[in-house]
């Protein structure tokens, strides 16, 4: 390999400037621009076309169109292609091409470095581009193909097209040089060296390897920056010019992998002085001597690996024009979840109320069943009515809906046609509303929208929260009666030893007040006085009074029994032995029918209650107490044994539900709905968070969820305001819009997701240290 001759000694003719350019007083002399006085430009006509004799050695050199700007090559054959470069089939070459935006000097750079300023690659002093596609010149004594690009940033109409043309060229070099005349470095060369290098690995790679070229890695890149007033980058112990590129690179997302090396030249030159090469002709002369990476190469190899890249990427490219107004800078951010469209409203249209809004049309998903129903006979008359597939129509009530649906199935109604379609109107032969009554329309699927469009989805749920509505009301009504009915009757089975129930107020030993905490009373059968479920929950034979299987009996007789088996506890006589068997056979027929009921009711209820359930609902077994007060979830019962075995934890100031500790020993009033001092799990219809009743009294309608009418709603939720849906705000954020400036106590640490929140009320639940999800005990008999 030649070493580059810095001097002019010896230099054969074809290398001598040429005879215009001895005379110093024929050189151009450019006073436009101090940014522009580096480079001697040529005001000529001249053409530019090869010499076709290469055995004229007294013919200067010139550069000759090796690619066109439509990506065509000039050169037909490798033979041809080493006759305009003047050198022999058998001469190794590497190959080192220029890249840049128009106007920072390539071709004279190349000139200088190369040629030692001779005019092989034209530079021009007009505004137009001199070079347009890639010339080619060939630097016999280094043995390098010197290759001149167009620059970048370059008025065209095929900006795309140019794009790829200097990607294939940059593949096929073996050094790239970068040149930039900025006061710093742009965006557009780490721009266009990281998509050089995802385009090398990508696609260049396996397509040079198929011809033979083992080597993957890509070409050794050099970027010469020249500046005027700015220091360039300079390296230091810590840091590396070349490390601070590739940080730059880093920070912008753009990777470097397929170079096989990156070098760093700055310079900077005074704006009265000339441009000093000599620092990028050291930096080339290295590159140039080094073959660890890339060895020089054939010029046939050159030509035919430039054709097979050239051939195999040739497809049209769709060149957009480019939109000087900005859409994305004023236009809403959100898109369409099924078809990726944006909405073409402006920014802030939420918060006008008007919805997301997109004219062209959208692909179907399943997964977000965006489609909805026209009534056919209205839109036949020009009106879209958009109707939904219900569980019962508006004008049914609770009960009366249950029993078409369970007749007929779901209903189809619409606000001008009325009742148009059930699933089960006849006994055969029933189409689907698609064929028979409805039209159907594809809509986009909004993030935090659309509820109302998918139907009521909820009006399983609904119709179970009717009939719940009704039966509580009715159980409300007769509560008072029922009690007092079923004590009475209670205290005509009962033994004669037994206290009566109207005569019971209080626990005979924890003091208790039934009427104020809502327990129910049990007897013991040992001694027959009144007791709460807390303290009568042993069980032992009594054969003192009759009872030879194991029964109820209150604390004291449990242990009087435990030292004294056949005793016969209590002051109470017991007339004979036939005074129990009508409780006995009462208990029996009692047990046998709650058992039934609880498998052929309770059972069949709990299902149907969770498949009718939103998904959005927290599962009962992840919410264990309220989501705002912390509240145990359970009945009076339930609770009573948890706060007596120490299980249960009050937070105190927060606890504000009936299972206090205060109900719990029998004062204070209890506000909660059923039994007092039951704490009852009820889910909010916007966040679907469990939450106790004095917690979510509110009643609203929650159209982003697809519920119309007034449902509950949680205190929380109440006060976030409607433009807030729960889709658009994760826990932590509804938590912020509820307490906004941090003045209430969050009931989710900062940031919390939702998910996170059931995850540490299960694991404090586990752990015994906050919560006791009181219904995991079994449920105590009631007599």
């Amino acid at each position: 390999m030649i070493k580059l001759d810095t001097t002019n000694k010896n230099q054969s003719p074809i290398m001598q400037p040429l005879p215009y350019f001895q005379d110093e007083a024929l050189k151009p002399d450019v006073v436009n621009d101090a940014d522009f006085k580096s480079i001697p430009f040529i005001n000529t006509n001249e053409t530019l076309d090869s010499l076709d004799n290469a055995n004229s050695s007294t013919t200067a050199l010139r550069s000759f169109l090796f690619l066109d700007a439509d990506e065509n090559l000039q050169i037909a054959t490798p033979e041809l292609f080493c006759k305009k470069l003047q050198c022999h089939s058998e001469d190794k070459i590497k190959v080192i091409s220029i890249f840049g935006n128009t106007g920072d000097g390539k071709s004279h750079t190349m000139n200088q470095v190369f040629f030692d300023g001779e005019r092989v690659f034209r530079t021009s002093t007009e505004q137009t581009s001199c070079t347009i596609g890639v010339y080619a010149a060939m630097q016999r004594e280094q043995g390098v193909l010197c290759l001149d690009t167009e620059g970048l940033l370059g008025t065209t109409a095929k900006s795309n097209k140019r794009m790829r043309m200097l990607l294939k060229i940059l593949a096929i070099s073996d050094i790239v040089i970068y040149r930039t005349r900025s006061e710093r470095l742009h965006s557009d060369m780490y721009e266009f060296l990281g998509t050089a290098s995802k385009a090398f690995c990508l696609h260049f790679t396996q397509a040079l390897q198929a011809m033979g070229n083992g080597s993957t890695l890509g070409p050794a890149v050099i970027i010469f920056h020249e500046t005027h007033y700015t220091k360039p980058l300079e390296s230091t112990v810590e840091e590396s010019a070349e490390d601070k590129l590739r940080s730059s690179f880093t920070r912008l997302n753009y990777e470097t992998n397929a170079f096989s090396s990156l070098r760093y030249v700055g310079i900077q030159t005074d704006a009265n002085k000339a441009t000093n090469f000599q620092k990028i002709k050291d930096a080339l002369r290295l590159e140039i001597e080094n073959t660890a990476v890339r060895s020089p190469r054939q010029p046939a190899v050159v030509f035919r690996a430039m054709k097979l890249l050239n051939q195999k990427f040739a497809g049209e490219i769709i060149e957009k024009t480019i939109n000087p107004f900005p859409e994305q800078y004023f236009t809403c951010g959100a898109h369409c979840e099924s078809c990726s469209r944006r909405c073409q409203r402006s920014m802030g249209h939420v918060s006008d109320g008007e919805p997301h809004f997109n004219t062209q049309p959208c692909n179907y998903q399943h997964q977000f069943e965006n489609k909805e129903y026209l009534c056919k006979a209205c839109y036949n008359n020009g009106k879209e009515i958009v109707v939904t597939v219900r569980s019962q129509a508006h004008s049914d009530s609770a009960w009366s809906g249950l029993a078409k649906y369970v007749w007929k199935g779901d209903v189809i109604e619409c606000t001008y046609c009325g009742e148009i379609y059930r699933t089960r109107q006849y006994w055969y032969g029933n189409k689907s509303p698609e064929a028979s009554v409805v039209r159907v329309q594809v809509v986009h699927v909004w993030k935090g929208g659309n509820a109302g469009m998918r139907g009521n989805t909820h009006s399983a749920q609904m119709m179970l929260d009717g009939v719940s509505y009704l039966s509580e009301a009715i159980t409300n009504i007769s509560a008072p009666s029922a009690k007092a009915l079923s004590g009475w009757l209670a205290d005509k089975v009962a033994p004669s030893y037994w206290r009566p129930n109207q005569e019971i107020i209080l626990c005979h030993a924890c003091k208790r007040n039934f009427e104020k905490t809502g327990m129910p009373k049990h007897h013991c059968r040992g001694c027959g006085e009144g007791f709460c479920h807390t303290c009568s929950q042993n069980k032992v034979p009594v054969p003192g009074r009759g009872w030879l299987q194991p029964v109820r009996v209150c604390n004291d007789c449990h242990q009087h029994l435990q030292r004294k088996s056949d005793a016969t506890p209590g002051s109470r006589p017991t007339n004979e032995d036939g005074d129990i068997l009508v409780r006995k056979y009462g208990e029996t027929i009692y047990n046998t029918i709650s058992t039934v009921a609880s498998v052929a009711i309770d059972y069949p209820k709990e299902m149907i209650k969770d498949s009718a359930r939103p998904s959005y609902w927290v599962p009962d077994a992840e919410s264990p107490a309220c989501f705002i007060c912390q509240a145990v979830f359970g009945s009076v019962e339930e609770l009573a044994l948890a706060h007596h075995v120490g299980r249960l934890h009050v937070q105190p100031g927060k606890n504000k539900s009936s299972n206090s500790s205060s109900n719990l020993n029998g004062s204070g009033s209890s506000l909660t709905q059923g039994n007092p001092g039951d704490c009852r799990r009820h889910h909010c219809r916007r966040c679907g968070q469990a939450v106790c009743s004095n917690c979510s009294k509110t009643r609203m309608p929650v159209p982003e969820r697809g519920w119309q009418t007034d449902v509950r709603v949680c205190d929380s939720c109440a006060c976030v305001p409607q433009a807030l849906t729960p889709n658009s705000l994760d826990a932590a954020a509804l938590s912020d819009a509820i307490n906004g400036e941090g003045s209430a106590p969050d009931p989710l640490p900062p940031r919390l997701t939702q998910t996170d929140s059931r995850r540490n009320s299960n694991s404090d639940y586990h752990n015994g240290n906050t919560y006791w999800n009181a219904s995991d005990d079994a449920k105590a008999k009631t007599e």
